[in-house]
């Protein structure tokens, strides 16, 4: 006999719907608050959108029963309370029903003025129901699933510059680099050139002295020739301009010798 107890609670056990659960629903969320009755509180996920509250309920895993005599009027949500509290014949005694809540996710209940078979509730909303006196579910609405955290952007690797291209020799020619240039080999140049012009400085001062000498002598010379002192001093300009001339030539030649 206690067998057949046990195998016919298994029986009736597996036939009461499993409530699904509400974590990350995408749909409608149902509370069931058991408590009234010496139970606990469910929840179950009713997906997509569900038609009606009493759809959303049997969505969400929750098996219900109308009240004979007044259909649209849940009066028991899997089996409770039992045939002995309530024979769901009429509406149920104002102390001990379901009520019937609705909330937004993560919101605060809100009593419906409506019929659990009339009302729609929106996707992404709260279903809740609790058995009582009238008392809201025990838990608070359910928040929403937070949103899946964005996908990691893949990483680019920084661009590598490329190596700077170098000249490429031409076929066929060969580039010679200059040869240095030495400071030593350029200074000499400017001291060169010093000598030089000293040296014609003073052929050009001597020149100037024979020459003065010369004519002072030419003029000794008229003083004491009278008369024919035209034809000595012509002779004597002459023999000083080949002297200077020559004198002039011989020293160009030895400042460029040296």
């Amino acid at each position: 006999m206690r067998r057949l107890f046990l195998a016919l609670a298994l029986v009736i056990a597996s036939a009461v719907p499993v409530p699904a659960l509400a974590a990350g629903c995408d749909g409608v969320t149902v509370v069931v608050d058991f408590r009234g009755l010496g139970g606990g509180v469910q929840q179950g996920c009713a997906p997509g959108s569900p038609a009606s509250g009493v759809a959303a309920l049997s969505a969400a895993g929750f098996g219900y029963a109308y009240a004979t005599r007044q259909q649209g009027f849940v009066c028991r949500i899997n089996g409770k309370p039992g045939n002995d509290v309530d024979k769901c014949v009429t509406t149920s005694p104002a102390t001990a029903y379901w009520s019937y809540w609705h909330a937004p996710a993560g919101g605060s209940w809100a009593y419906s003025n409506q019929g659990a078979a009339s009302r729609v509730p929106p996707r992404g909303s709260v279903e809740g129901w609790a058995f009582g006196a009238g008392e809201q579910p025990g838990i608070a609405p359910p928040a929403a699933p937070a949103p899946p955290p964005p996908a990691p952007k893949p990483q680019v690797p920084a661009p590598v510059n490329p190596p700077a291209a170098q000249p490429q020799p031409t076929p066929g020619v060969t580039t010679t680099p200059p040869a240095p240039v030495s400071s030593s080999a350029v200074a000499p140049t400017s001291e060169s050139v010093a000598p030089s012009s000293s040296a014609a400085v003073g052929t050009t001062t001597a020149a100037a002295e024979e020459s003065a000498a010369v004519e002072e002598k030419a003029q000794q010379v008229v003083e004491e020739s009278g008369t024919s002192w035209v034809w000595t001093l012509a002779g004597l300009l002459v023999i000083v301009a080949l002297v200077v001339a020559g004198s002039l030539v011989a020293r160009r030649r030895r400042t460029e010798t040296e």
